[in-house]
């Protein structure tokens, strides 16, 4: 093998893993948020494709004869990428349907600031919980799971192999429901709380008609969820990083 063949094969291979990797740094909470630079992104990407690279060439195929090959490979490399990426910003959007129903039980839902992450109007709990999470995941080290999880991909979706579409699109449901269910998990005391100060606006109206109880027990409300969400804000965080732990460690096995 001559000098020109192994260099072609080494940038084959490198760029068949960044087709991979870079699908999944542009969904990587933190990493994937606008205020980071594209520059940054891309030489982060870089880095990890160089330090992942070793460990996953015994499972990456020759260098194909045919441009229709190479085409195929790197498309279906990209989409096992962003089908990497999804799972991740599908077990994110639980906070995000909890800070919603928060801001719902609470009475902030119009109190909109600018989300760094996404330079959009959103709502201010919704902004809040998402810089602790992201904050939370690099300072546990979580990433590192996710980064993991990217490695170990290599031994269940080899590339040149054939894409479980079923079992990925099945995979792709059950944490979309589990992430439902663990949304409304993390609003339950919000929930219950809304329930508890509608019955106790309904009483207070039938027993004072004259008094505009709208008007009066809506600050009472706010003050009230901001100090509920305060007490309840770290076992909630926390039940939430357990959730993303579990479904990082349940990929790797």
């Amino acid at each position: 093998m001559t000098l020109n063949d192994y260099l072609a094969i080494n940038v084959f291979h490198f760029l068949l893993v960044f087709a991979r990797l870079g699908i999944v740094f542009l969904m990587l909470p933190g990493i994937s948020a606008v205020y980071v630079p594209m520059r940054i992104r891309l030489i982060l990407a870089v880095l990890v494709v160089v330090v992942i690279l070793p460990l996953v060439a015994s499972t990456l195929p020759p260098q194909p004869t045919s441009a229709a090959e190479l085409v195929w490979l790197i498309v279906s490399e990209t989409l096992v990428g962003g089908f990497m990426g999804a799972l991740i910003q599908i077990t994110m959007s639980a906070l995000e349907l909890a800070a919603f129903m928060i801001s719902n039980a609470v009475g902030i839902t119009n109190a909109m600031i600018d989300d760094p992450v996404t330079e959009e109007q959103t709502s201010i709990v919704t902004g809040f919980l998402s810089l602790i999470a992201v904050a939370l995941i690099f300072i546990t080290g979580t990433h590192h799971f996710i980064l993991q999880a990217i490695v170990e991909s290599y031994t269940l979706m080899v590339p040149a192999s054939p894409l479980f579409t079923g079992d990925m699109l099945q995979l792709g449901a059950r944490l979309l429901d589990q992430a439902f269910a663990m949304g409304l998990r993390l609003s339950a005391p919000f929930i219950v709380y809304e329930m508890v100060f509608q019955i106790t606006s309904g009483v207070l109206a039938r027993l004072s008609p004259q008094l505009n109880v709208f008007f009066v027990a809506v600050p009472g409300k706010i003050v009230a969820g901001i100090a509920v969400l305060m007490v309840s804000l770290p076992a909630l965080m926390l039940l939430f990083m357990k959730f993303l732990e579990t479904n990082m460690v349940n990929f790797l096995r």
